[in-house]
């Protein structure tokens, strides 16, 4: 009998499903927001509806697979142990994770990248810190990496059915998130611009019919969400996205339009831009890790941000570096204020990025003995880039291991020994299922309390958004005296603070009753790489209501 043989395919799918089966394997990391979500799929599962509280419809979440899946694992499951739904979801999505490298090893071998180029490029992929956590802490980043890979495959893969893999991938993405457009604008931007000499397309008017119909697919597709949203919740748009742009300065379309001509010199030394941190781990901005790390990443993301400026490298090149700098100038002059599971779809198109460029530099390498330029340091020039590429490459495996260690702890003592202990102890003391709790991290909290939440800035209560709106920026920390919530959930920074609450008049209205404080436990850890990360999440203190004075006789 001969011995069965795996496919490169098969391998790449095995070898990344086991990578992040182990991270979280060893982590056990159960994201902040899955939580919020979490809360809405399990009433759906109960029959409550698609609601974070029973009877009010209030669309708490973002992304509409990312709420069902759960929702339809909980019902499989008999709305068993919230474990088990979180861990089927994980599987879930790893595999979506694991099937989207295997598509983007299709592209790469699409493009005719060489064997040395492709492993680097897939490498630095899966042994991406954020990728790796937000693709198994119950977040849906698996899901979009897949989608996006689905159509970055119709793009560059031509066939018979190019639009209609281009308009399932589009569809997928909004699906997972409403910002998937984003990347659906980017990327038919870029094919329209810089694929019209593909073999795919002899012209551009080729390509404007497939991105037509791809977009007519993804339409129709999609539609079915969009009305039954509108119809559920009275607007198609998510509570979640109201709720943050609540209070902003409204964007002006001359400076947005300006914008992208400038993105390059306001952001270049400005460490605020979304741009530097692409390739780093979450909240690398906190400044846990050190600047020659830092620096060499950002460097490498605007390398890769430019590369469409250079009319000199191949056409999918300049396509993916487009789309790459649309996506960085969405979340930096558009959102404002981006969070770090936003980047691992930006990031995959990045190291696109950088794996085309390596294979640019290396094929420039292999011609210099026919240009006479081999001389001096340019005759290990291949040398220098492999080295160059394997230092990168252990630097980011480096940063995975210590992320990995980080989410380690902040799991056992962050989230399992503060915030879901301290939603356990509110379902236990709190007077009535209707008391109300106004706090800023909804997710443990909320899921594990089971009770009303004034959340701020408002995810799951529009009465939270009506009130900051009404009281207008400046004075927003007004908001709990009008609520008047039962329970009060506040870091001691928000306490001293005046930002969340008029630090002011809380000891007239609240007295303090507990507080969860593991910083001596994270502190007896020796080894913590990204401890910074850590430390606004210590120490919790809980407020309660007092009880208004009893009437004279």
């Amino acid at each position: 009998m001969t011995r069965a043989r795996f496919t490169t395919e098969t391998r790449i799918f095995l070898a990344v499903f086991l990578l992040g089966f182990l991270f979280v394997a060893y982590t056990q990391h159960a994201w902040e927001d899955y939580w919020i979500t979490f809360r809405a799929s399990r009433n759906l599962a109960t029959g409550h509806g698609l609601v974070f509280t029973p009877g009010e419809r209030v669309h708490s979440f973002t992304s509409p697979l990312g709420v069902l899946l759960p929702a339809g694992l909980s019902w499989l499951t008999g709305n068993g142990p919230e474990d088990l739904v979180l861990w089927l979801f994980r599987l879930v999505s790893l595999t979506a994770l694991a099937g989207g490298m295997v598509l983007v090893y299709a592209i790469l071998n699409s493009l005719a990248l060489r064997p040395w180029s492709i492993g680097l490029t897939l490498a630095l992929i899966a042994l991406d810190a954020k990728t790796l956590d937000f693709s198994t802490n119950g977040m849906e980043t698996g899901l979009l990496l897949f989608f996006l890979a689905w159509s970055l495959h119709g793009v560059f893969i031509a066939g018979p059915r190019q639009h209609l893999r281009l308009g399932l991938g589009w569809a997928g993405l909004m699906w997972t998130r409403p910002d998937g457009c984003i990347y659906i604008a980017a990327l038919s931007l870029g094919a329209l611009l810089f694929l019209r000499r593909e073999p795919a397309a002899a012209a551009p008017k080729p390509w404007l019919g497939k991105l037509l119909r791809a977009g007519l697919i993804c339409a129709v597709l999609y539609l079915p969400w969009f009305l039954w949203a509108w119809w559920y919740y009275g607007s198609p748009v998510p509570h979640t996205i109201v709720a943050k742009g609540t209070n902003q300065a409204p964007l002006n379309l001359a400076e947005v339009a300006a914008g992208l001509v400038t993105f390059p010199f306001e952001h270049l030394l400005d460490p605020a831009a979304s741009i530097w941190w692409t390739f780093l781990p979450s909240y690398a901005s906190l400044a846990t890790w050190h600047y020659p790390v830092v620096a060499v990443c950002a460097l490498a993301a605007w390398a890769a941000a430019l590369a469409w400026l250079c009319p000199l490298i191949r056409p999918a090149t300049r396509m993916l570096s487009l789309a790459f700098y649309l996506c960085h100038y969405f979340l930096t002059d558009i959102v404002r204020h981006y969070f770090p599971w936003y980047l691992p779809g930006v990031a995959l198109l990045g190291y696109l990025v950088l794996g085309l460029w390596f294979d640019e530099l290396l094929g420039v390498a292999g011609h210099l003995p026919q240009w006479h330029a081999d001389r001096g340091w340019l005759r290990h020039a291949r040398a220098v880039l492999l080295g160059v590429a394997l230092v990168f490459l252990a630097v980011e495996t480096g940063l995975t291991c210590c992320v990995g260690r980080l989410a380690r702890v902040q799991q056992r003592l962050i989230e399992d020994g503060g915030r879901h202990r301290i939603g356990l102890w509110l379902h236990d003391h709190a007077a009535s299922p209707r008391d109300t709790v106004m706090l800023e991290p909804l997710g443990y909290i909320g899921y594990f309390s089971g009770l009303k939440m004034y959340d701020y800035p408002g995810l799951s209560s529009k009465e939270m958004v009506a009130v900051r709106r009404r009281l207008g920026r400046e004075n927003q920390n007004q908001a709990f005296l009008e609520l008047k919530p039962d329970w009060m959930v506040l870091r001691p920074v928000e306490v001293s603070g005046n930002l969340l609450i008029d630090s002011t008049r809380l000891a007239e209205f609240y007295e303090p009753v507990l507080m969860m404080d593991v910083s001596a436990q994270v502190d007896a850890i020796r080894w913590l790489p990204g401890r910074r990360d850590l430390t606004g999440d210590e120490v919790f203190l809980i407020y309660h209501r007092k009880s208004p004075p009893k009437p004279a006789n």
